[in-house]
Formats: C-alpha cells, structure tokens, sequence
C-alpha cells in the first residue's frame, strides 16, 4: 500500500528575510530532515515533496532526498511568495480529489498520528482542508488539503487586495470562505504527553540559537512578515506627541518603524552588544535611542511613558514583575501593546528560550490585574487576523492603564 503524498514547505529565508530556522544544523543536518525523519517513523512508504522557493534553487535543500536514499523524497522549487501556488505545481498529475499532508520545515515536533486521523476524517467528510486548532502550540502541527481546493483557491484568490495573505496560508482562506470550502479544525485529538513536549523542546536548543531574528538584514516577503506586522499593528495607538519605550528591541527595527510616527523612542534590550552595536547605527534617526534595560526591572522613573511595545517578551521572563513594571513606568491612560506566542499547552514550551507559553484566557488574566484590556487580536499566522476571533498562533494585545 502507498504512503500519503507529503508536502514539506522549506526555504533558507523566512518571511521577514532573516535566516530560516529549519535550515539551521543538528548533529549535521538540518531541522527540515529532523521534520521528514519524523514523518518517515509513521509513514516509511510516503511520497515526500519538499516544496520551496525559486530563491533557494541549487542550494543546501538539494541535499535532501540523498539523506534518505532509501525513500521517496524530492525538491520542487518555485513561486517565492506564493506556496499556494507551490503546491499546486508539486502536485502536477495528481487526481484533483487527491488528499496531501503539508507541514512546515521547521515543525519538527509534529504528530504524524494527527496526520493520519485527519487524513481519515477528511476523506470520510469529503473535507477540502482540516487543519489542528489554531491555539495549539505551532511546532507539532500539520495540515490536509484537497488539491481541487488548492486550485479552487488560487482561482478565487486572484487579484484580491488580501490574495497575499492567504497564498501563504490558504487554508484560513478556506475556513473564512464556508460556502465555497468544507473545512473543519482536529479537535478530537488524543492527548500531547509531556514525555514529548519535553523532548522537543530538547531539540529546540539546537534550533532556535538566535534570541532575536536578523529582521531587515535581508529582504523580506511582506505578506508572510508577522515580526514588522506586529509594529504595524501598533502604529493604530501611537499619534506624533507619543513619548514611548520599545521593550526587548533587539537589533531596533521595529524601533525604528515606531519613530518614524512617534514624538520619541526608547529602545530598550537586555543584551548589552546589541543596544551597542545598534546605539552606534548610523540608520537612527534624532528621536530614537538605545538603552540597556531588564524588562522586569526597569531603570526609568514611574509614569514615564505615554506608550510602550513589547512583543515576543513576557513569554521569556517571569510575568508578576513583568507586568508590574510596565504598568508603573506608563503613564495614566498609556497603553502597553504586547505580542506574544498563544499556545493551549504552554507549560511546557517547545520553544526552549521560553519560560511560559499563554493561553488566550491565560495571558488576558495576568494582563487585567494591571490592565483594563483594550484590544485582543488573534494573529492566525503570519499577517493573517479575523475580525472578534481572537484565537491564534499569537496573541496581539493592547492594554490600558486607568486615568
């Protein structure tokens, strides 16, 4: 008997243009082979399709199918900003009612047993897409597709002004369109042991090695960039006489986004190299400086600030003092805008660098001991948002000090 069609999305950038973490080495391979090795445990019969950009032509994923001789893998390469449009092309000769597994690279943690229930339910159901829920922790999912679907939605996409979007993440083009796709989310999964959730976040310690990605070193593909999405998403609450802090800055990107809006900026990180190298950049404009900082014991006097950001933060520190030190330095009436990971099983993050990964529910109740709550957006992935859902792959949040 054949093993399902498996499509694997790989590249050596992510969307923002820094370097992609599934390409980083483990024991001398990269994380995407950890993901088909992981793939190969449950399906050894597979027809595994590694699916990647133009750009990446001719470099290290050309590698790939001779780690595993032994199995079926390939590369197809194509359509930088488009992996709707990726997969189809893979798939050139299948049956249109053809059902796919896809997962990404970098997920190394996924549960092919989830893949195989959802293989089953989408063929009983007669599904176009079924995916895992859009709080479960990112590293351990995969997802189905029917290719008649795929095409049905590079079809209907075509010039829309959001078609960007959803040809990087066409299956909540498909959720959010129900008269057209029968899509449904695997909520009937068995339970994630921590036995597992452990050991992959063992093996996160040799992938995520960079504490803050190298944003703007190389050029990105807007429509899958959530790292600048987040600052965009921040300008709605800054105006010209907003005196603000921008907390874990790392290399100041973001920063400078803000300053461009903002009457000042402050960007604060805790590692002493980086608020060096960048404090020096001939890139910052007159309002904006850098500043060594501890995020949950800061040096700036109370009710400093009208604004202050801080994304992909909390889930590092302790959030007791995190967020008591963010509500002291506001100002009354200041708004902290946070972004941080939304996982259901966040006690035990795979993500290594992480202390805590937050529930929606979760990081809404530390947040409104300081905080009136003034606005949650669930980011799906990438720059995919629905308006009042507010379940995601990352929690947007803005909260308001009282007057």
């Amino acid at each position: 008997m054949n093993g399902p069609i498996i499509l694997v999305q790989a590249a050596s950038r992510a969307w923002s243009g820094a370097p992609d973490w599934c390409m980083n080495e483990i024991d001398g391979r990269p994380v995407v082979a950890i993901t088909i090795e992981n793939g190969l445990k449950e399906f050894p019969d597979a027809d595994i399709r590694i699916v990647a950009p133009e750009f990446d032509k001719g470099g290290r994923l050309d590698d790939l199918p001779a780690m595993f001789p032994d199995n079926k893998i390939s590369v197809y390469y194509g359509f930088d900003a488009s992996p709707l449009d990726r997969m189809i092309a893979a798939l050139e000769g299948f049956a249109d009612e053809t059902l796919v597994l896809r997962v990404d690279g970098l997920h190394f943690g996924w549960l092919p047993k989830h893949g195989t229930a959802m293989l089953e339910s989408a063929n009983l159901n007669q599904l176009d897409c079924m995916k895992m829920p859009d709080d479960f922790p990112i590293q351990l999912t995969s997802d189905v597709y029917r290719l008649s679907a795929l095409k049905k939605a590079s079809a209907l996409l075509g010039e829309l002004p959001s078609a960007g979007i959803f040809r990087v993440h066409p299956k909540f083009f498909m959720l959010k369109n129900p008269d057209n796709f029968k899509c449904s989310h695997f909520t009937d999964y068995p339970p994630v042991s921590d036995t597992w959730l452990k050991a992959c976040r063992k093996i996160a310690e040799g992938v995520y090695v960079e504490g803050r990605m190298l944003v703007g070193k190389n050029e990105g593909i807007k429509a899958g960039d959530q790292l600048t999405f987040h600052y965009e998403l921040a300008l709605d609450f800054i105006t010209p006489q907003t005196e603000m802090l921008d907390c874990a800055c790392g290399p100041g990107y973001g920063a400078r986004i803000l300053s461009g809006k903002a009457a000042s900026v402050i960007a604060a990180d805790l590692d002493e190299e980086t608020v060096k190298n960048e404090a020096s950049s001939s890139a910052n404009p007159d309002n904006l400086s850098f500043q060594t900082a501890d995020v949950t014991e800061l040096s700036f006097e109370n009710n400093s600030f009208d604004a202050v950001t801080s994304f992909e933060t909390v889930e590092h520190v302790d959030p007791v003092p995190y967020f008591a030190e963010m509500h002291r330095v506001l100002r009354p009436g200041g708004f902290l805008i946070l972004s941080t990971p939304q996982n259901i099983l966040g006690h035990i993050p795979v993500n290594f660098q992480h202390l805590r990964e937050f529930s929606i529910d979760e990081i809404t109740e530390l947040a409104s001991k300081h905080f009136t709550i003034h606005k949650i957006i669930g980011i799906k992935q990438g720059r995919v948002i629905f308006p009042d859902d507010s379940k995601g792959q990352n929690t947007f949040m803005v909260c308001q000090k009282s007057e």
